[in-house]
C-alpha cells in the first residue's frame, strides 16, 4: 500500500516535488564538485606549489672529509639518482645538485655555483632515465637571453651590476691557480640570493674546483601530504603506525626514505616552503567542506519549505488517513519515503552535474583533469538523502499533529 499511496502523491503534486528535488540536486551537484576535488586536491594543489620552490635539502651528514684534509664533506653526484628508487619515487618531481665556491671575476670575489638546468640522467635497473634541473622545479627563475650550454654561464641580475658584464660578455673566472672563461648566456632575476650569482654546468664547476663527481647541497621537489598538527614522533610509533607513516607521503616519511638510499645525506625540510604548503592545502579543504556545508544546508531548507507546503495541501488527507486508523508512524513513513525519493533522485541529477562541474574546475584552475571519486558519489548521495530527511523533519511532526476531528469538520 505503501509504494501506492508514494506513487500517487508524487503524481498528484509534479511540481512541488521537482522544485524539492531541484532543491536537492543543486546542493548535491556543489557537495560533489566540492568533495571530488578535496579528496584530489593534494596531489594537484601539491603539483601547482611546486613550481614555487623545492622543499627538501639534502646536505652532507657530519663525516671526516671524503676528499682529503681541509675540505669539506660532499655528497656524491653518482648516487643521487637513488632518489628515485624509494617507495614514494613517483613524487619526487625532481631535484637540481649544487657545488658554490667564492670566485674571483674581474677582480671582484662572486659566488660560483654549478648545477643542472635540465640534466638527462641516466637510470640503472629499475630506475629509468629521466629529467631534471632548476628548469623543472623552479619555473619561476626568469632568463633574459638563454640557458647556459657547454662553456656558458648564468649570471645574477645583481651579480651582473656588480661585475659590470651583459649578454655575450666571456667571464675571466679565477679559483686558486685555475682559470677558465664562461660566455654569459643569460641574465637571471629569481627576487632572491641567486641574483648575487654565477651559475654554470656543474660539470664544469666540479672540474673548475677540482671535485670530479661532488655536490655540496641538493635541493628537491617532492609532492607530500600535510603532516597532523601534532606532529609525528617516530621513535613512539609501533610496528603498524610506523609502516601506515611510511606508506604515507607525510615529508617527514620521504625524508627519510631519501636518507636510507643516500645514507651520507641528511634531509631537512625547507620550513617556510613545507609548512605554509601544509597550511594552505589545510585551509583550502575547509572551505571546501564549508562550501559543501552552506549548500546542503540551504537545499535542506529549500526541501522543508516544499514539504510544509506539501503537508499543508494533504493536511484533509491526513485526516482521513488518521480517522479510519493510521498511526503517527504509518503517516511518518509516508512522507520519509517521498523525503528518501527526492534525495535520490536530487542526488543522482547533482551528482551527475557535480562531476562535471569538478571536472571544469580541475581544467579552469590546475590544468588537469580532476578524477571522479567512487567515495565523493558515494558521500553526496547519502548527504542527499539525509539532507531530504532532516528537511521532511518539521513537515512530518506538523502532519502527525493534525486532529482529524477538526480537519474533517472543515476547521
Amino acid at each position: 500500500m505503501l509504494p501506492r499511496l508514494l506513487f500517487k502523491s508524487i503524481n498528484r503534486r509534479r511540481s512541488r516535488i521537482t522544485m524539492a528535488i531541484l532543491a536537492v540536486g543543486m546542493g548535491a551537484s556543489i557537495a560533489t564538485a566540492m568533495l571530488t576535488v578535496s579528496f584530489d586536491i593534494n596531489e594537484k594543489m601539491g603539483k601547482e606549489l611546486r613550481s614555487y620552490g623545492a622543499n627538501i635539502l639534502l646536505i652532507p651528514k657530519n663525516l671526516p672529509a671524503q676528499g682529503g684534509p681541509g675540505q669539506q664533506p660532499y655528497l656524491m653526484e653518482a648516487e643521487l639518482y637513488k632518489m628515485k628508487t624509494i617507495f614514494w619515487r613517483n613524487n619526487i618531481v625532481g631535484y637540481a645538485p649544487y657545488l658554490s665556491r667564492v670566485v674571483e671575476i674581474n677582480g671582484k670575489k662572486v659566488m660560483l655555483t654549478g648545477t643542472y638546468f635540465e640534466e638527462e640522467v641516466e637510470g640503472t635497473g629499475e630506475v629509468g632515465g629521466f629529467k631534471t634541473g632548476v628548469k623543472i622545479i623552479s619555473p619561476w627563475w626568469q632568463v633574459e637571453g638563454s640557458w647556459p650550454g657547454e662553456g656558458e654561464a648564468l649570471v645574477g641580475i645583481r651579480a651582473a651590476e656588480n661585475l659590470g658584464v651583459g649578454l655575450g660578455e666571456v667571464l675571466s673566472v679565477e679559483y686558486g691557480e685555475r682559470e677558465s672563461g664562461f660566455r654569459v648566456s643569460g641574465i637571471l632575476s629569481t627576487g632572491g640570493s641567486e641574483d648575487n650569482e654565477v651559475f654554470i654546468p656543474l660539470g664544469e664547476a666540479q672540474a673548475l674546483f677540482d671535485m670530479p663527481g661532488a655536490v655540496d647541497r641538493v635541493v628537491v621537489s617532492a609532492l607530500t601530504k600535510p603532516e597532523p598538527e601534532e606532529g609525528i614522533d617516530i621513535e613512539k610509533l609501533t610496528e603498524e603506525e610506523f609502516e601506515e607513516w611510511y606508506c604515507t607521503p607525510y615529508i617527514s616519511s620521504i625524508m627519510f626514505q631519501l636518507e636510507e638510499v643516500i645514507p651520507d645525506a641528511t634531509a631537512r625540510p625547507i620550513r617556510q616552503v613545507a609548512e605554509n604548503e601544509g597550511k594552505l592545502l589545510k585551509k583550502f579543504e575547509m572551505m571546501m567542506f564549508l562550501i559543501t556545508g552552506i549548500a546542503l544546508a540551504s537545499a535542506s531548507l529549500g526541501v522543508m519549505a516544499s514539504m510544509m507546503t506539501v503537508v499543508f495541501e494533504r493536511r484533509h488527507e491526513i485526516g482521513l488517513m488518521k480517522a479510519i486508523g493510521a498511526d503517527d508512524t504509518q503517516i511518518s513513513q509516508v512522507f520519509f519515503a517521498e523525503a528518501a525519493v527526492i534525495g535520490i533522485t536530487g542526488g543522482g541529477v547533482g551528482i551527475i552535474i557535480g562531476t562535471g562541474l569538478a571536472r571544469m574546475l580541475g581544467i579552469g584552475v590546475f590544468g588537469a583533469v580532476i578524477n571522479t571519486s567512487s567515495i565523493a558519489i558515494a558521500v553526496a548521495l547519502s548527504l542527499s538523502v539525509l539532507v531530504a530527511l532532516l528537511g521532511s523533519l518539521i513537515p512530518v511532526k506538523e502532519a502527525v499533529k493534525t486532529k482529524p476531528a477538526v480537519i474533517l469538520k472543515g476547521g
